[in-house]
Order: structure tokens, then sequence, then C-alpha cells
């Protein structure tokens, strides 16, 4: 436990590791700053009989002081106060060989060992300053150089403090500017853009980060590509299946109209007519549940129920009740099947009903009546190939037949077969080829 609370972060390590290294780097110049001034002040010229007159002066107005005060040589307060206002002089009393005041560190009596230093009498009569109470040599010296080194040790010392700020402040520029460049790529993310990637050159939870922003951008991107197909592949399927309802739905309606209008010779037209408009409505119903299907299992594909059935029959059925639709319409129609040797088809027998009706839909709305309309099948090479001519009316052209032709064409190639349609000399066109299975 108490390692994992030890353990930093990646980006507390550079932070860390910044700190460190920008504080011994900044003593490091600190102490080479100092050497050098140092060695420059110790190597500096400088004349001492400028300073003469400076240092006659300072005794004397020391002297005038303690007169003036009538200072006692014990009143070590007084003679502070006094040195407090001098700029570049040093001085020290001595009495009997014995330190007792030091500008920079003075020596109180009660450690004569450690305070006793020899110091020869001062000879200059200005040097022999008369207290109250006794007399002391005062020894002054200018203090050029040490005010010097005191003024660049604070100089030298503000600049590293400085130039460690400076680090780590363009440290924390940084990262403020990775995080300001994040909240401009969310903006842009937030504004529809998931195809844009924010860039990172950091080397921490930072990149992690925006790593984990550019994956969920693209999930996001990835899904909403989804949805836009599967929003287009539900808007097919309604388009289809209205196509595909339209047909039987019409036939339905033309076979009530001849019921109602009573135009059927017998009682067997009339009940093939019942028959013709009971299985368009069986369609009809197939189409609409397939259609709730789709929507109901989550808007899933539709999944396609592949069964081995007879070819020929099945074949034959479809020809055959498109001619009698047709027939009852009005239109001339001849079918050619040569379909001698039984053969099998596996298909779902829902979806190829589904192309056919699409096909009689668009003979029923663009053929001409005044035209037969041929279909024949034949097998050809273990497949079997369905054309189909008809003559189309005026001002008609292949774009009319477009959705649910491309829909047929769809279902055929699930089917691992082909579907082409094209006009020719006013001669529209199809041709259709499903693989066969032949058992012998």
């Amino acid at each position: 436990m108490w390692v994992n609370r030890i353990k930093s972060s990646k980006l507390e390590l550079k932070l860390m590791l910044k700190v460190a290294s920008s504080g011994l780097v900044c003593i490091l110049i600190y102490l080479l700053l100092i050497n050098l001034a140092v060695y420059y002040i110790d190597h500096m010229n400088v004349n001492s009989e400028v300073y003469q007159e400076k240092i006659r002066n300072t005794s004397e107005d020391f002297q005038n002081y303690v007169n003036e005060n009538n200072i006692s040589i014990k009143d070590i307060g007084a003679i502070k106060a006094w040195d407090k206002k001098q700029n570049l002089t040093h001085i020290k009393l001595v009495e009997n060989n014995m330190v007792i005041y030091d500008s920079l560190d003075y020596i109180v009596r009660i450690t004569p060992k450690v305070s006793y230093i020899y110091y020869e009498p001062a000879k200059s009569p200005f040097q022999i300053i008369t207290f109250q109470d006794g007399k002391a040599s005062l020894y002054v010296s200018i203090l050029f150089k040490q005010r010097l080194e005191q003024k660049l040790d604070y100089i030298i010392g503000i600049f590293c403090i400085l130039i460690f700020f400076i680090s780590i402040f363009s440290e924390f520029k940084k990262l403020v500017r990775a995080i300001l460049d994040i909240k401009k790529g969310i903006q842009i993310l937030e504004g529809g853009n998931l195809t844009y990637e924010i860039q990172s050159k950091r080397k921490d939870e930072i990149t992690d980060l925006v790593n984990s922003i550019n994956r969920m951008s693209k999930e996001l991107d990835l899904q909403r590509k989804e949805e836009e197909i599967l929003k287009q592949k539900n808007y097919d399927l309604v388009t289809s299946i209205s196509h595909d309802i339209r047909t039987p739905l019409t036939t339905v309606n033309s076979y009530i109209d001849l019921i109602l209008e009573e135009k059927y010779s017998d009682t067997n037209e009339l009940n093939r007519y019942l028959t013709k408009i009971k299985e368009k409505s069986i369609l009809i119903n197939d189409l609409t549940d397939n259609l709730f299907s789709h929507f109901l299992n989550q808007n899933t594909d539709y999944s396609y129920n592949f069964e081995i059935i007879i070819g020929n029959e099945f074949i034959r059925y479809l020809l055959s009740s498109m001619e009698e639709s047709l027939e009852d319409k009005g239109y001339q129609v001849i079918i050619d099947l040569d379909l001698n040797d039984e053969f099998f088809l596996k298909v779902d027998i829902m979806q190829i009903e589904r192309v056919f009706n699409n096909l009689e839909g668009n003979l029923i709305k663009y053929a001409r009546k005044s035209e037969p309309i041929i279909y024949t099948a034949s097998l050809l090479s273990n497949k079997l190939c369905i054309t189909g001519s008809n003559y189309i009316l005026e001002n008609n052209t292949l774009e009319s037949h477009g959705v649910g032709i491309i829909n047929c064409q769809e279902i055929i190639k699930l089917h691992l077969g082909e579907m082409r349609t094209y006009i020719e000399d006013e001669n529209y066109h199809v041709i259709i080829t499903l693989p066969v299975y032949i058992f012998q």
C-alpha cells in the first residue's frame, strides 16, 4: 500500500526532476559567478591614499560623537548606533589588546580567551579615542572591496533565483499550453469535426490523455458513420419494401375491381381471382413482417432463410403466376421453359418472389400492351438463365425502373447469381442467372 503512495506519475517525476535540475544548475552558476567575483575583487588595484582622508575624518567624527554624548567605553549600544550610519568604513576598537567592538562581528569582554588578539598600538593621535572612562585604539579600514563583494553576492543570488523561476515557469508554461491545446481540440470535436486529432509531443500523462481523447473521437466518428450507414439501409429497406408492396396491392385492387364488376365467365375464374388475391395478400403480409422484424431486432440486417427446393417447379410457378397476372390486365405474355432436367436451387423463397414481383410491377407500369412480353428459362453450364424482354412505353428510360431493380440485383447477388438490365431499340432486357444443383 505504502509503495503505491510513494510511486509518482510520469508528470510528477518530470516536474520534480525539472525543479531539482534547475536548482542544481542555479547553485552551480551561483558558485561559479561568486568565485569569479571574488577573484576579480581580490585582484583589484585600490589606491589606499585616496581613502586616507576618509579614515582621518572618520576618526575625528567618532571622537566628537564620544565627547558630545559623554560615551562610556562600555556603552557598546551607543558605539553601534554611530557605526550604523557609516557606509564604507569598518571600525574596530581595541583596549589592552582586546577587541571591544567590531563593525562586522564584535566580541564581548566576557570571552577574553576567544577575543584576545594582538594589535599594535595606534600611532596616529587621531586613532586614540578618549572615552569617559578610558581610552581605546580605533582601527579604521575602507570596506570598498567588501561592500562590492556583498553587492555582487546579492546581485548574483537574485540572478540565479530569477533563472530558477524562469526555468520552472517555462516548464509550467509548456504544461499550460498543452492543456490549452487539449481544450481547443475538445472544442473542435464538440463542434462536430470528429476527424480532428489533438497533437502532443510530451511523454507523460498529458500525452496519454490526448491519445485517449483521439481514440474516443475516432470511435465516435466510426459510430456516427455506422449510424449513417444504418440510417441509409433503413431508408433503402423502407423504400424497397414500399415499392414491392405497390405491385401486389395494385394486383389485389385490380382483381377486386374485376369481381365487383362481375367480369368473370364462371365460378372457376372467380375462384382463380380470389386465389390470386389471397396469394398477393400473403406476399404483402410477408413483406410487412420483414419490415417489422427488421426494426424490432435493433435495426439488424435481414437474415436470409436459404433452403434447397426443386428448381423446375419453383421457376415454373413464378413465371406462370406472372403470366396469369399480366394477361388478366390485358398484356400479351409468352413463356418459354426449357427445364426438362430436374435441378435444385438454394434460395430464400420470399426474396426471389420479391424479385419477380418487382419485374411484374415494372412491366405493368412501363411495358406496351400492343407488344408481347417474352420470358424464357433454361439451363446453361450448371446455371439457371432467365431472360425477359418487352417494349417500353415512349419517353421511358432505364432509370424509370430504378429503386426496385437495384434491390433485385442485390438480392440475386446474395444468392451468388447475377442480374443485368439494359435497353436496346426501345426493348427492355433483363437477364438473371442463378447457380443450380443437379443430383444424379
